[in-house]
C-alpha cells in the first residue's frame, strides 16, 4: 500500500533535443517533472506554438510548477485540498506562462529496468467548466498514481496532467477575433485552450520516449470538460494516442456556441470593461487585447451570468473539421480505428455542479420555464413533466432535487446510453460513491467526486472501506491504460460497471433499473414517433443546458449584465438529502 514520501531530492534527466531537466525524485523511485513548457503564446487570441528547442542554456528547472491559467474565484468546491509540501504552489496566475506538463515517472533517472517499447502513458486534460482548475492543482498530482501503478499493481504507468489556456482567454470568440486570427495565418475562432491541449499531446507523442514513455501507448482521460476535450481530440482525428477514457462529460456538455452568440459575449466584455462604442472594431479589439489581465479576469463574472462560470467550445467548422455533433447524433458514435479502446462513464448526482442556477425555482417557476422553452418536438414539454412527474403541489425541495435528476439525466446519463448501445465494445460506468465530506454536498456522489477517488492523494481521508473503491477505482484506470480490461465491455453481458460504497458490481440495465434507463428511451420512442428522429434528446439537452448554464439569458445581446447573486436566493426550503440509511443498506 502506498505511504506518503519522507524523503525527496533533486535528480538530473538528459531529454534529447531539449537539454537536461531537473526533477523531484521520491524515497520509493518515483520522479516529477514539474512547469514543463510543451508551447508558447504568442499573444491573446491567438492559437499556440511549438515551444522552442532546445530549452535555454539546454536546461529547465522541472522542480516548480509553472503558473496556474488565469481565472476568477469559485465561492465553493466540495473536496479537500491535498497537502504537497515538496513543492509550492505558483505565486501568480498567467494566460501567456501558463501552457506547461507535469509528469509523473514510476522510477528515477537511473533506474534501468524500462520495459521493451517504454512505459504506457496517461495523459489528463482537467475539467473545471472551461473556466476554472488547473493540470498543476495538487489534487491531479500524479505521484500516487504513478507510484501504485508500480508499486501496487505491477503495471509501471507514466501519469501527466495538462495545464492550458482557460475563460476568455482560452475559448473567447467574436467576428473581429476571427479577423484579426486571419492576419497571422491562424483559421477558426475561439478554442484556444483546445488547441493548447492539441500542442500537449504532439510535445508528448514526440518526447515521452525520453522520459521512459511509450508514445504509441497514450491514453488520454479527463473529467467534466476535460471529458468534453478527450472527445474533441477523438473527433478531430489526428492519432496522437491510443485510447480514451471519458469521465462525465461529452462535447456538447459546457455548451458548443456559435460565433454570433459568442459575438453577444464578446460586446459585453467590452461593455464591462469600459471600451467605447466610438472606436472603430479592430480599435475596440485592441483596447480588450491589451487590457490588464486582472481587469478581464474580473469582467468575466458579471458577463457570464452563473455563479459557476461555464464555457464552451465554438462551432467554429474548423477545431474538428466540421459542425460540433448533437446529443441525437451521438447513436452514429463508432471509435476510430486508430483509438479503439474508449471508456466512458457518469456519476450520479452531476447536476449539484450548477445547483446555484436552478436553486431558486420554485414548481411553478420549473413548470413555467418547461412549457415556454422553444421544444422542435410537438408536446416535448407536457412529454418531459409527465416523465419526470412534475406538478404544482411540489415543494421546493422536492422541486430541486428533481431538477438535479432531471439535468443529470439530459446532460449526462441519457446520452452515455446512447453512446454505449452505439459503441457496445465500450467500458462504462456509473458512479455512485457518496460524498464522506462535511460539506453541502457531503453524501452525495457529485460531480468531480471520481476525481478524488482515482487520484488518490485523499484516499486517508476516506472511511476504510472506501478506501479500496479509490484503490479499486485507481486499479482500474491504470489496467485501461496499459491494455487490460477493468471489467466486462458493455457488449459481453450487457453490463454497467457501477462504483457502490463498498466496491465495483457489474449489473445490467434490469438489475440497475432506478437509473433512468425507462425513462431516457421512453423520450427517444416518443421523438421518433413524433419526428422520426431524435428531437427530443436535444431539446431536453437544451433545456437542462439552459437551467443550469443559463444559456439563453447569457448569449441574449439585450440581456442586462450581473451574475446571479447567490446570497439573494435564499435556500427555499432545501434540504441536503440524508443517503446513510440506503447507502450503508447497499
Amino acid at each position: 500500500m502506498f505511504k506518503e514520501p519522507k524523503n525527496w531530492s533533486h535528480v538530473d534527466l538528459d531529454v534529447a533535443d531539449l537539454g537536461i531537466i531537473t526533477g523531484v525524485c521520491f524515497d520509493e523511485g518515483t520522479t516529477q517533472y514539474l512547469g514543463v513548457p510543451y508551447a508558447s503564446v504568442p499573444g491573446r487570441f491567438r492559437r499556440p506554438q511549438p515551444s522552442s528547442t532546445p530549452w535555454p542554456d539546454r536546461k529547465w528547472d522541472g522542480t516548480k510548477l509553472s503558473p496556474f491559467p488565469c481565472q476568477p474565484p469559485r465561492d465553493f468546491y466540495p473536496i479537500p485540498n491535498p497537502e504537497r509540501p515538496w513543492v509550492e504552489n505558483p505565486a501568480h496566475m498567467s494566460s501567456t506562462d501558463c501552457l506547461s506538463l507535469n509528469i509523473s515517472v514510476p522510477q528515477s533517472p537511473s533506474a534501468k529496468a524500462i520495459p521493451e517499447g517504454g512505459y504506457p502513458v496517461m495523459i489528463f486534460f482537467h475539467g473545471g467548466a472551461f473556466v476554472y482548475a488547473a493540470g498543476g492543482a495538487a489534487i491531479y498530482d500524479g505521484r500516487v498514481l504513478a507510484t501504485v501503478s508500480k508499486e501496487d499493481f505491477d503495471i509501471p504507468t507514466i501519469v501527466i496532467s495538462v495545464n492550458f489556456r482557460l475563460g476568455v482567454f482560452g475559448f473567447l470568440a467574436s467576428e473581429e477575433i476571427r479577423d484579426y486570427n486571419k492576419e497571422f495565418g491562424e483559421d477558426g475562432v475561439g478554442n484556444y485552450g483546445l488547441w493548447d491541449q492539441v500542442e500537449a499531446l504532439r510535445w508528448t507523442k514526440k518526447h515521452i520516449a525520453a522520459f521512459g514513455g511509450n508514445p504509441d501507448r497514450i491514453c488520454v482521460f479527463g473529467q467534466s470538460a476535460g471529458g468534453v476535450s478527450g472527445n474533441i481530440h477523438l473527433a478531430r482525428n489526428e492519432p496522437l494516442f491510443s485510447s480514451v477514457i471519458i469521465q462525465s462529460g461529452l462535447i456538447p456538455l459546457c455548451g458548443v456556441m456559435t460565433v454570433p452568440q459568442y459575438q453577444a459575449i464578446y460586446d459585453k466584455m467590452l461593455t464591462t470593461l469600459g471600451i467605447s462604442k466610438d472606436l472603430s472594431p479592430r480599435e475596440r479589439l485592441q483596447k480588450l487585447i491589451d487590457a490588464p489581465e486582472a481587469d478581464v479576469t474580473a469582467a468575466m463574472v458579471p458577463v457570464l451570468v452563473t455563479p459557476v462560470i461555464t464555457l464552451s467550445p465554438c462551432d467554429d467548422g474548423v477545431l474538428i473539421g466540421g459542425p460540433m455533433p448533437k446529443y441525437s447524433e451521438y447513436v452514429n458514435f463508432r471509435a476510430p480505428e486508430w483509438c479503439p479502446r474508449i471508456m466512458i462513464g457518469d456519476v450520479r448526482n452531476e447536476c449539484m455542479i450548477w445547483n446555484k442556477a436552478y436553486r431558486q425555482q420554485t414548481a411553478s417557476t420549473l413548470l413555467s420555464h418547461i412549457r415556454s422553452f422553444p421544444f422542435r418536438t410537438p408536446g416535448g414539454a407536457e412529454k418531459l413533466i409527465e416523465l419526470y412527474g412534475l406538478n404544482e403541489s411540489m415543494s421546493n425541495n422536492e422541486t430541486f432535487w428533481k431538477i438535479e435528476e432531471m439535468c443529470t439525466h439530459g446532460l449526462y446519463s441519457a446520452v452515455d446510453w446512447i453512446v454505449v448501445r452505439a459503441n457496445p465494445d465500450i467500458y462504462a460506468y456509473h458512479f455512485d460513491v457518496p460524498s464522506p465530506f462535511d460539506n453541502d454536498w457531503g453524501g452525495l456522489a457529485h460531480h468531480s467526486l471520481d476525481n478524488a477517488y482515482i487520484w488518490g492523494l485523499l484516499r486517508h481521508l476516506l472511511p476504510p472501506h472506501q478506501q479500496k473503491v479509490s484503490s479499486d477505482m485507481a486499479h482500474a484506470w491504470l489496467k485501461f491504460a496499459n491494455g487490460q480490461a477493468p471489467w466486462s465491455v458493455f457488449a459481453e453481458n450487457r453490463t454497467w460497471a457501477v462504483w457502490t460504497n463498498t466496491k465495483l458490481e457489474e449489473r445490467t440495465v434490469e438489475q440497475d433499473k432506478d437509473r433512468g434507463y425507462a425513462i431516457w428511451e421512453e423520450i427517444e420512442r416518443y421523438s421518433k414517433e413524433k419526428t422520426g428522429g431524435l428531437a427530443l434528446v436535444d431539446d431536453f439537452y437544451d433545456l437542462c443546458d439552459d437551467l443550469c448554464m443559463r444559456r439563453r439569458q447569457l448569449t441574449d445581446p439585450g440581456s442586462e449584465l450581473g451574475m446571479l447573486r447567490v446570497g439573494e436566493l435564499g435556500d427555499y426550503g432545501i434540504e441536503r438529502k440524508d443517503y446513510k440509511a440506503s447507502w450503508e443498506a447497499r
